[in-house]
Parts: C-alpha cells; structure tokens; sequence
C-alpha cells in the first residue's frame, strides 16, 4: 500500500471507532444511526469519558497498522482507561469480542446493540479498561500505572512491544513520573520493547495539564533528559496528524528494532535512547466543537460527556444527531445476506490477524503461558536436624539462596524475576548474586558490584515502578518477587488493591486463565527499626491487604529460617494471589525441623508440641518471627515463676481475611477450640496491630478470651527490646497478662498474681534505666538462648 491509501484507510477506521465509542455513551436504539435520533432513542443515564476517547482510537488505529505491516504481536495498554468505550469498539471492529463472546457480542447490529446499551449500565460493561474486556492486562480505574506494567510485561518477551498510551494528567501522577526510569533498568538484549505515547489533548476534568501548557521545546527537553528520543506530532500544524502519525510511528519502529538489533548482535548498547511519541491532538477531538457559546472540543468541558441533556432536549439531541452524521458511519459498512457486518476493504486492511489483534494476545491471559518455576531441593537449604532448636539463623538470607538456586534452575525459562525497590543487600538477600546481578542500562564503572545489562534484580528506589512492573511481568506469565521495607509498603497499597481487584474481576471470565502470584516481601520489620526510628515503624500494609479477598490475599508470617524456605516455595506455586511473606533480616531463634515447617504450613496454625504441656492452664500464641522470640522468651519466664503451670504454645504463621491459618483451616472455625481450647485464657502476641487479630477472631465465640498484643503505634530511635517494651508485646507484658488469666481463671491466688506483676515491671524499670546509661540492650537479652 502507499501511504495515501494507508491514510485513507486509517481515517476510515478513526470514524468507525469514533462513531463506535460516541453510540456507546448515548444510545440504547438505533445504534447504527439509520434514521435521525428521537429522545427515545437515548440512555435514561449518561455515564462515560468522552475526551480521551478520539486519541486512543487513533492510536490504536495507527498500532494495527505497524502490526499488519510488520507481522509483530503488540499490546496496548491505555492510561486514561476511562475512556472504555473507544477501547472497546476497536476490541468490536478487530474481532476480538465476537471471538470470545460469541453469543453476546456477535459481528452485527446485535453485537454492536450490546456493548451500547450495555456500557456503563447496570450489570453491563465497566467505564474502564477491566479483565472482562480481551487483551487488556490492567485495570484503568486508577491512573499512574500504564507505564510501569507494560515496562514488566515486556521482560523477557524479546518479540513483544507494549505500546503504552499515556496521559498528560496522568503523567501528573507519581507512579507514572517515576515510571520513566525503567529505561535504567530494561536490556534491549532480551526483553521486548516499549512504545510510549504521550497524549497531550491539554485537559484534565476541570482544568488544563502541566504538559498542555508546554511548548515543544519544554517538552523535547524534558523527555531528552530523561534519556528517550522524543518524536513530536501535532494536530495544529498544517501537515495533516494523520501523516505525522503514520511516520512517527514509523520512525519509532525502526529505532527499536534498530536498538534490539544492536544489542542481540553482541554490541553492548549502553543508554539507549527509546523514541517516545508526544502526541498533541485536542481533547473531544472530532466531538461538538461548541455549543451554549461555551467551547468543548479542545477544553476540559470535554472530559465526560457532553450535550448530556439529550433524552429531554430538542437543542441537544440536535447537536447528537450532527455528531455522529458527520462520521457518516453508513458509509463504512455493509450488511451480508446473513446480517453480518462487513467493514470497508480499506478498514479491513487495518484489522490484523485474529491471533495477532492486540485483543487475542496470548500472554494476557495467563494459562498455556505460565511455566512453572523450578523449585530449589529445601533439604540442601534449611537449617538440618543437627542444627539444635534454639540456635540463632537468619531468614531472610535462607531466602536469598532459595531465590539464588531458583534462578540458577530457571536459567533456561527466564520466568523469574525480583523487583526490589530497596537494596536488595539491605534485605539480607545477597546470595542472589552468585547467580545473577542487578540490571543496569547506563554506564558502568569498574567498581561497581553486582551490575550487568541483564541481570535478573531490578533495583530501583521507586516502590511504584517496581510494583507496577512486577505486576505487568506476572499477568503476563512470569514469577516475581517485590521485597521491600516493611515501613514503606504502603507507598504501593493502592496499586496492590488494584491488582487485587484485576484477579477478583478476572476469576469466572472463560478466557482468562491462572497467573502467578505477586509476591510482596515485608522485611526490615518494624521490631527493628529501633535505629530509624519511629518513621520506619509501620505494619499497615499487612492490615491493610487482609481486608482483601482471602482467596486472593494470603499473609504468610514464618516463625523461623526454614518456615520460610517453606512458605516462599508455596508463594511461587501460588496462582491468581497476592503474597505477603513477613520475616526478619537479623538472627533469631530457629524453632522448627523442615519437616515440622512443611507440616504446619499446611494448616498455619501448630501447637509447638516440644515447648507445650498437656492439659494446659493457659495458652501462650505468636504470629511473626520478633513476636514468637518473646512469646517463647515469656514462656520460659511463666515456668521458672510458676513451675507447676501448665502451659500451651501455638504458633500462628498464616493470616487471610476469613481468620486464622490457611484458607481451608480459616473454613473450620470449630478447629480453633482444639487449638486453644474450649475455655482457657489465650495471651496472642502479634507482629502488627492487634486489631487485624481482632477483626479476624471477632465471629469466633471464644474471641472473648483472647488478650492480643500488638504494635500500638508507639516507637522512637530506641533498643530492639525496647520497642516491644513501649508496645507491649515484651516477654515482660506477656507474662503480666498471663498472670491475669490465670488469677482471673483461679489458677493462682491474689498474692502470686501482684508477685508476679509486680517482677515484671520492676523489670520494665531495670530495662529501661539500663538502655539510658548504657545506649543498648543488655547481654541476657541481646543473646537469650531458648531452654526448655
């Protein structure tokens, strides 16, 4: 074709989708527009964004295009997602909701009388991008987060470009800001390539964009220094948008097959300088240019939907009815014998193959394209029967070396990855990098350790990068891992709730299949904290996720080093999830053979038969590895003043939104009374804060018998003992309360009750004078060695 007819053809799909998109928002009759609009005509309730929609229709005209001209998969993923209704009528024209929805969305008027009368209604379709819609691997409810997904759905996808159509208010936003610097971070070598397009229409909802009021060369520079090579189109030039487009696109293309040919034939390409399209169209581009005296086409009064008073209004209904006759839609199409909708031959040019359409990509879907990861043998990693219990380890750094020899037996696969926004030494997982290093695309310098072009650690201090990344990386197919400060989580909270809400709206959908679970590490803990102080103390994220569907959102809080080598084998085998493994990074006690950690993973909940007694007086539990230590720490304290109490311990090392445990436990809520007994006072200490045990044990009917300690938002830069002291989770206050449940429950008298108390915080005092004098905790408990 030459590029007259590829323009002719391209302006011909940009009016059928323009015209798709605009009968979406308003009609619920005659949505081909065969005879002029009536009132009756028009939805009861006008709903949709308007605004964005010309612009992702045009972009995504112009992607068919490359991709029927270079016979390459692309996805396309769009920022501004509330413009659903220009994605999916290209979704219509292309095929790909006929494809999948054969009953409900056939290739006619039918087909096209569904998505209308069903967008934005009541049980119908969303008013943004969502998994029912084909091909789309992100919600479009919240902005930000387009670029940093494609930027991990490429990884490892060498054939793949993502083209990612940003927004200019969303290029406001801090995940989308900081999204820019994956181009630090993504080899050319191996992994595919993304295509941004910045869509500068000028507006948000009620006011203009940053980048709107930009010139050129403001942009330019900008984008020049955040390394991309910035290729401009702008609809207010005499040269038809359409032509600059067409080349744009062209010229992009060619850079990233030019920048991946380089690097996949051995030239080490350092700084590639990826194009990025800055697209300047007006917004409601094509709409009413104006009506009331007030102007819309190219201002914010575009945004949602305009001439809304169509179902009442005679001026307004008129104002409709000029719009989309100016599309002449009628033109575009005929109608066979069998009432199937036949596109214009030049239209059809632009519709690829079915299983090249960006709405019949097979790496969004999950299923066929997970490859399961490789599990390391845990026998040659954990802690061994000869190792005493008691003895001191670390977690974090056992699971460093489960991630070193998972990448070492995944070589071949490239399926496994980790996102880690802070250092990944400062998190104790250094062992990774016997078998990998951290990816760097800029210059390297010769003392700098660890780094390579394609290494599998993507480090960067972006929580939001990485996370939106990760994200992109597992729906897509692929393992990750994203440890991070446990203060710092919730920097990400949001864009976990919206993943979680992409698998939760996923589940059901026929096509959609498994994905691997996001894998989100909490570490650096707030226990020690001590030497950051009290803005490094936060444990809401974990709260925070356990609100979540417990079918999608597991907490895992391994009491010990080989706990958890077992719990992070489970997170990788774990599908269509959201994981959070909770453990620390300094050395601790080791509690439990492999074998007991593979067998109270199965529940989450064990009663550590080796420090409990039979037919018990109280019951002593932990949740998270700091809080176990002073559980066991007070459990001995209990005997040594009450040796003829009879105490049970129980460990909890698995939380979801249904209770306790695992998902199937959490279903047997009965099995509580054999864990802590029908009647016995139950003293529960707790990594966060208590109110997520209790929430989780409140249907419980012995909930009543439960005291739970937790953080309760007290710190400052102190001692690690300290900082369970000013909370109240020390072995000191776990003591106290036992004390009180035996006095409650008659166990012991009034006398031993105030004894014991009264130790106990004679204690607290000594502590506590000591850390002033002395800066640190002293050496009975900075080296508590467990006996039983």
């Amino acid at each position: 074709m030459t590029q007259q007819q590829e323009i002719a053809a391209l302006k011909k799909y940009v009016r059928a989708t323009n015209f798709l998109a605009t009968s979406q928002i308003y009609l619920k009759n005659n949505v081909l527009f065969k005879r002029p609009l009536q009132h009756g005509d028009i939805k009861p309730r006008l709903l949709g964004h308007w605004g964005t929609c010309p612009g992702i229709n045009f972009v995504y005209a112009n992607v068919n295009r490359l991709i029927t001209k270079h016979n390459r998969p692309f996805l396309y993923l769009v920022g501004p997602g509330h413009g659903f209704p220009a994605v999916q009528a290209n979704l219509f024209v292309e095929g790909s909701l006929s494809h999948y929805y054969p009953e409900t969305i056939p290739y006619n008027e039918d087909g096209i009388s569904d998505i209308c009368r069903k967008f934005s209604a009541a049980y119908g379709y969303p008013s943004h991008a969502n998994p029912e819609a084909p091909g789309q691997i992100l919600e479009g409810g919240e902005l930000g987060y387009s670029l940093s997904v494609a930027w991990g759905a490429v990884l490892d996808n060498p054939d793949l470009i993502a083209t990612v159509l940003v927004g200019d208010g969303e290029s406001e936003t801090g995940p989308l800001a900081a999204s820019w610097y994956a181009n630090r971070l993504v080899s050319p070598q191996n992994n595919g390539a993304i295509l941004p397009i910045v869509h500068i229409n000028g507006y948000k909802i009620s006011g203009p964009t940053r980048m709107g009021r930009m010139d050129r060369e403001e942009l330019e520079a900008e984008f020049t220094g955040l390394g991309y090579y910035p290729i401009y189109v702008d609809s207010t030039y005499p040269e038809d948008v359409y032509v600059q487009m067409a080349n744009a696109m062209d010229k992009a293309y060619a850079m990233i097959t030019d920048i991946q040919r380089l690097a996949r034939s051995g030239e080490d390409v350092c700084k590639p300088r990826w194009p990025v399209i800055l697209m300047k169209t007006a917004k409601g581009w094509t709409g009413v240019p104006e009506f009331d005296g007030k102007k819309l086409e190219g201002n914010c009064d575009s945004h949602q939907v305009i001439v809304n008073k169509c179902a009442t209004d005679e001026r307004h209904l008129t104002a409709l009815n000029d719009w989309l006759d100016s599309y002449k839609f009628h033109e575009l199409y005929v109608m066979n014998d069998k009432g199937e909708l036949i596109f214009d031959e030049e239209i059809q040019t632009l519709i690829p193959p079915a299983e090249l359409t960006c709405g019949q990509q097979r790496m969004s879907y999950g299923g066929e394209v997970v490859k399961a990861v490789k599990n390391p043998d845990l026998n040659e990693l954990a802690y061994g029967p000869s190792v005493k219990r008691g003895t001191r380890g670390y977690s974090m750094n056992k699971m460093g070396e489960w991630m070193r020899e998972a990448f070492k037996l995944n070589q071949a696969e490239r399926n496994i990855r980790i996102f880690s926004p802070d250092e990944t030494y400062s998190n104790q997982l250094q062992a990774v990098f016997e078998a990998t290093d951290r990816a760097w695309q800029w210059p390297i310098e010769s003392w700098d350790e660890d780094m390579s072009r394609d290494g599998r650690v993507l480090e960067l201090l972006s929580e939001n990068l990485l996370f939106g990344m990760m994200h992109g990386y597992t729906v897509t197919g692929r393992h990750g891992m994203f440890p991070t400060y446990e203060s710092f989580s919730q920097v990400i909270a949001s864009m976990a709730d919206q993943y979680c809400k992409y698998v939760h709206a996923s589940q059901g959908i026929h096509f959609r299949k498994p994905v691997p679970a996001c894998n989100v590490v909490l570490s650096s803990l707030l226990e020690r904290q001590d030497h950051n102080g009290y803005s490094h103390q936060n444990p809401s994220f974990l709260g925070a996720m356990l609100e979540k569907h417990a079918e999608i959102v597991s907490a895992y809080l391994p009491a010990d080093a080989n706990s958890t080598l077992v719990y992070t084998e489970k997170a990788f085998a774990g599908r269509d999830k959201l994981n959070i493994l909770v453990a620390g990074k300094k050395e601790l006690p080791q509690w439990l053979s492999l074998e007991e950690a593979r067998k109270q993973a199965e529940d989450g909940v064990m009663i550590w038969d080796f420090a409990s007694d039979e037919n018990p007086d109280v019951v002593l539990a932990g949740c998270g590895d700091y809080a176990t230590q002073e559980a066991m720490a007070a459990l001995v304290l209990v005997r040594e003043q009450l040796p003829r109490v009879k105490v049970r311990f129980v460990s909890v090392t698995e939380l979801n939104a249904n209770g306790l445990g695992s998902l199937e436990f959490a279903a047997k809520p009965w099995l509580l009374d054999d864990i802590f007994t029908p009647d016995k006072g139950v003293v529960f200490n707790y990594h966060g804060y208590p109110n997520t045990i209790k929430k989780l044990v409140f249907d419980y009917k012995g909930a009543s018998r439960f005291r739970i300690k937790g953080y309760e938002e007290e710190g400052s830069t102190t001692t690690p003992f300290d900082m369970g002291v000013r909370n109240g989770t020390s072995r000191y206050h776990l003591v106290i309360d036992m004390a009180y449940k035996l006095f409650q429950q008659g166990v012991i008298d009034e006398t031993t009750h105030s004894r014991i108390t009264t130790d106990m915080l004679q204690r607290l005092v000594d502590h506590k004078n000591y850390i002033k004098a002395n800066g640190v905790d002293p050496e009975y408990i900075e080296n508590w060695e467990w006996k039983r």
